[in-house]
C-alpha cells in the first residue's frame, strides 16, 4: 500500500490545541481486538510507524525504554503500523525486540482520521483520551524532556501515583 505521508526526518514535538478524545479500534499481530477505550484512565502513547520507514524504527527502542521504565504507572504505549502485512510487522517487532503492543492500521484509516501526514507521527494522550501532544517526526521518547511531560501528564491523572519515588 502507498502512502500519501512523507517521512518525516527531523523531530518535533508540540502542543495541541483544543482537541477532543481520540477513538481506534485496531487489531493486534494475532488478531485480537483493541479498543483506545480501554485505556481511559491511562495516560497513552500512540505511535504511527512502518517497518520501511528508517525514522521510525531508529525512535522504536525509545518508546519501548519509556515503556518499560514506566511500567506500573498508569500509562502505556502502542505501536500501530500503518499500511502493512501482518506478517511484515511480525518480523521487525521480533527485529526490534519490541514488548509493547503493536497494533495494525492496514488501510491507513485511523492514520488518516487522527489527521496524521508524515511517519513517524506520536501522539501522548492524557487520561481522558484526549490528545495534548503531537511528536511528528523521530524523537528519544525516554529523554528527560519527555519524560517530563508524561510525568505532569501522569500527576494530572492521579497526583499521587506520579510522585518519584528516591
Amino acid at each position: 500500500m502507498v502512502l500519501s505521508s512523507a517521512l518525516c526526518c527531523a523531530g518535533e514535538l508540540a502542543e495541541v490545541e483544543a482537541a477532543s478524545p481520540l477513538a481506534a479500534s485496531l487489531p493486534d499481530l494475532t488478531g485480537g481486538q483493541h479498543s483506545l477505550d480501554a485505556f481511559r484512565g491511562k495516560v497513552l502513547l500512540v505511535n504511527f510507524w512502518a517497518s520501511w520507514c528508517p525514522p521510525c524504527v531508529e525512535e522504536m527502542p525509545s518508546i519501548q525504554r519509556l515503556a518499560d521504565a514506566l511500567q506500573g504507572k498508569p500509562f502505556a504505549a502502542l505501536a500501530v503500523n500503518v499500511g502493512e502485512s501482518a506478517l511484515r510487522v511480525k518480523a521487525m517487532v521480533k527485529r526490534l525486540g519490541l514488548r509493547l503492543p503493536v497494533l495494525l492500521d492496514r488501510d491507513s484509516a485511523t492514520f488518516e482520521a487522527w489527521e496524521a501526514s508524515v511517519l513517524p507521527t506520536t501522539y501522548l494522550l492524557d487520561a481522558a483520551g484526549v490528545p495534548r501532544y503531537v511528536g511528528r517526526g523521530p524523537l528519544e521518547w525516554d529523554s528527560a524532556e519527555v519524560r517530563g511531560l508524561v510525568d505532569r501528564l501522569l500527576h494530572e491523572a492521579d497526583p499521587a501515583a506520579s510522585e518519584h519515588k528516591p
